[in-house]
Parts: structure tokens; C-alpha cells; sequence
């Protein structure tokens, strides 16, 4: 029986190593082929886990175990409080449970660093390919006019995930810049993409994407320059340095090149903005800042009525139906009016459906594995590229989330977990042997 053993695991490898990249590529292509990739991860890692464990998981797997079982309580709670709804809590519970599969992913990177890279490569490869299979000459000018588009993504989505491989590009510079071999057509494919992308930004026209983008710039320059004081010349730190000086001349030749974008969208929502003080409630909303208007207030309402717990995993549109509230509609692209399906904000959603206690949960978690990524970089067990990265794309995805919901549809889903399974590899799912490449005070 172990000799059997032995013989099929190197093939479960090999078969998990190929669901692995299969995945990383069409997360943000494929439903079907990343649904199968994910599934035969989790199902493989069933099989060779309790051989190998986790190794030093335990900081990841408490909030994660504390917040699965408050999820399963509170379904459990909802179904008995209002058993006509049981279907629909269940349906909820199994979408949101489904975001914390992220660990498989993890477990399968194994802390190899070098993996990480490839897998990000992979993924925006992916994204790229998308991107490109979908654009024309007519979509090109369309967009240079001002139309609106994520390419064949949802507009916002796109926003996110761009901005994302933005980050990483920026992040990893130095990496590019000090190429051993073909140096020079490495610079070039690196150049070409974040300009590429950073233009694709634009496009998109989402000011919740501008805001994020900003703060998470803001922000990560912060980070670089206090890390240098406390680490004196560590010269990926330096590299990084004058890679955000560069980075922040692009972002403003981007934002002055694309101006009559920015006033086009400043202009359709100019006059609800500025009258949000004295916005009337009663009356239908007709733009995006007017519907956040009203689905911000019944939000607020709603977990006013229950702030501890929230009213449970049950979708949201449901809830909206429920409220009979004729201001909770939007046209679609026919131009008939239907019920919104969210509340165009993840950490209100968060809110509403689990109260505070949930959220707090959450937020445990999410920090988790923000501390768990600074320990390991302060360790020296973290690369500086990887660990400017993780920070970045993490702070970057929470001021996203503000401004929109998309957590339980399949491309937010299979990007997050394939975002933070890459991210929580290294600090978490690595061998006790580690190389220290780097010294940290």
C-alpha cells in the first residue's frame, strides 16, 4: 500500500502543479476551465494533505476556521428565524463560503517564491489575452471618445484586476531592470504592458478605480520611504524608490493625457454631487451617484435594525424586493426597470449580511494576512518586490471594495482566492527550511 502510494503521488503532483497554472490562467477568461482547475485543487489537496499538513498555518487557519464556522452559525440562525428564506440563506452561505478556499491555493505554491512569479505571470497573461482577443479598431476609437469599457470584463472588475497587475509591474521593476539575459527586450515587453494597462485604466472611467488607484499610490510611497529610513541603503528599496518617482510621472502624464475622460465623468454626475445635502429620497435616482444615494441609505437602515448580527446570508437583491421600494430600481441595457442585486459596496454587503461581528471577523482575517505578509518580509523569509506587491494589491483591493460589489460572482471569486492563496503562500505555507537572502532589524 505505501509503495502504491509512493508511485501515484509524483502523478498527483504533476496533475495539481497543471491545474494550478491552468487556473492562474483563466481566472479572469474562463468560468468553466477555472471552476474545473479550482476543484481539482481542492480535491487533490483532500488526498495529499493530511500527509504533509500546513507546516506554520496556524496564524491563517484560526480567523479562517473562527469565521467559517460563524458563517455556518448565522445561515443556521437566519433559516431558523425565517424558514421560508432557508434556500436562499443556503445559496448565500455556499457563494460566500466558496471565497475561503484561498488556503488550496496556498498550500499548493508551498511558499516557492519563484512559483509566485510564474503563476502572476501566468495570470496576466491570461488577462492580457482576454484584452486583446476582444479589441478592435471600432472599440479603440469608441473608447478614445469616451464610451465606457472593461474589454471582456465587467467595466469596475476590469478596473480592479488591471490595476492589480499595474501594482505588480510597478512592484517587481527592479526585478525586470536587473534581467541577467535580454535585458532589453524584458524593459521593453514590461514597458509596452504597464502602459498598456495604465491606458486600459483610463478607459474604464470608474471613479471608485481613480480613488483607489490614488489612495493605494499615496499610500504605498509612504510605505517605500518610511521602510528606507528604517533600513538604511537596501538597494531593492532604492531601486523601488526611483521606480515610484517614474511610476508617479506616468500617473500624472496618464491623468493629463486622458483629461477630457476624467471631465466627462466628473460632468454626468456633477449636479447630483453637488446636491447630496439636500437629495430627495422620494424621487428615483438617474445616475450612479444618485443610486448609491438611495442603496446606501436602505443599507443603513437595514443594519441599524440589526447590527450585531446582520439579516444573514440571503442575496441582496432579495432583501430589496422585499423593501417594495420603487427608488431601489435601475434601467437595464433594454431600458426596463428591474431591482438592483446589490448594494455597490462589498464592505457595506459585509455589514448587511453578517452585522458587525462578521465583519470584524473578516477584517481579522484580511489582517491576518496582511501582518502575516510584513512578519515575513521583516524576517527576511519575503523578497521586497513580493512583499511591496502583497501590500499594495491588498490595500488597493480594500479601497476598491468601497465603491462596488462583486465578491460572489465567478471572476471577483476566482480572483480573490487565487490573489490571496499567491500571497498567503510564503508566510504561511512554506517548509521550515528557509533561505534568508535578505536581514531585517
Amino acid at each position: 500500500m505505501n509503495l502504491r502510494r509512493v508511485q501515484i503521488s509524483p502523478w498527483l503532483d504533476k496533475t495539481g502543479l497543471t491545474a494550478l497554472y491552468t487556473y492562474a490562467f483563466t481566472i479572469l477568461l474562463s468560468t468553466a476551465a477555472a471552476t474545473v482547475a479550482l476543484w481539482v485543487l481542492v480535491g487533490l489537496y483532500g488526498i495529499k494533505a493530511p500527509e504533509t499538513g500546513f507546516h506554520r498555518a496556524r496564524r491563517l487557519f484560526l480567523p479562517w476556521a473562527v469565521l467559517l464556522a460563524f458563517l455556518l452559525l448565522r445561515t443556521l440562525a437566519a433559516m431558523i428565524h425565517r424558514p421560508e428564506w432557508a434556500a436562499q440563506h443556503v445559496d448565500g452561505l455556499w457563494k460566500w463560503a466558496r471565497l475561503l478556499l484561498f488556503p488550496v491555493v496556498a498550500w499548493w505554491i508551498q511558499g516557492d517564491e519563484k512559483r509566485v512569479r510564474y503563476l502572476l505571470a501566468t495570470a496576466l497573461a491570461g488577462l492580457l489575452f482576454g484584452t486583446v482577443h476582444m479589441i478592435d479598431l471600432h472599440a479603440l476609437e469608441s473608447a478614445w471618445q469616451g464610451m465606457r469599457t472593461g474589454f471582456h470584463l465587467r467595466i469596475i472588475a476590469f478596473g480592479l484586476y488591471a490595476g492589480t497587475f499595474v501594482w505588480g509591474l510597478v512592484c517587481f521593476a527592479p526585478e525586470v531592470f536587473h534581467a541577467r539575459r535580454f535585458r532589453g527586450l524584458w524593459v521593453t515587453i514590461w514597458a509596452v504592458v504597464l502602459l498598456s494597462l495604465g491606458q486600459c485604466l483610463f478607459f474604464t472611467q470608474s471613479r471608485g478605480v481613480f480613488l483607489g488607484f490614488a489612495v493605494t499610490s499615496f499610500l504605498v510611497s509612504i510605505i517605500v520611504f518610511m521602510a528606507g529610513r528604517t533600513q538604511g541603503s537596501l538597494e531593492p528599496l532604492s531601486a523601488l524608490k526611483r521606480g515610484l518617482i517614474a511610476f508617479w510621472a506616468l500617473f500624472i502624464a496618464f491623468t493629463v493625457i486622458n483629461r477630457p475622460l476624467v471631465e466627462k465623468r466628473w460632468l454626468e454626475e456633477k449636479e447630483t454631487l453637488l446636491q447630496l445635502k439636500t437629495f430627495d429620497f422620494s424621487q428615483p435616482a438617474h445616475d450612479s451617484t444618485g443610486y448609491r444615494a438611495h442603496l446606501y441609505r436602505f443599507a443603513w437602515e437595514s443594519i441599524c435594525e440589526d447590527p450585531l448580527w446582520g439579516a444573514g446570508p440571503a442575496t441582496s437583491k432579495r432583501f430589496i424586493q422585499e423593501s417594495g421600494r420603487e427608488t431601489l430600481k435601475a434601467p437595464n441595457w433594454k431600458g426596463q426597470m428591474q431591482w438592483w442585486d446589490h448594494l455597490h459596496s462589498t464592505h457595506l454587503e459585509i455589514l448587511f449580511h453578517f452585522g458587525t461581528v462578521g465583519a470584524l471577523l473578516w477584517l481579522w482575517l484580511y489582517s491576518s494576512l496582511i501582518f502575516g505578509i510584513h512578519r515575513s518580509w521583516k524576517r527576511g523569509t519575503l523578497s521586497t518586490s513580493l512583499w511591496l506587491f502583497s501590500l499594495a494589491s491588498l490595500i488597493y483591493l480594500f479601497w476598491w471594495a468601497l465603491f462596488d460589489f462583486r465578491a460572489l460572482h465567478p471572476d471577483w471569486r476566482f480572483f480573490w482566492n487565487f490573489l490571496a492563496g499567491v500571497l498567503a503562500s510564503k508566510p504561511f505555507f512554506q517548509g521550515s527550511a528557509v533561505d534568508r537572502k535578505e536581514t531585517r532589524p
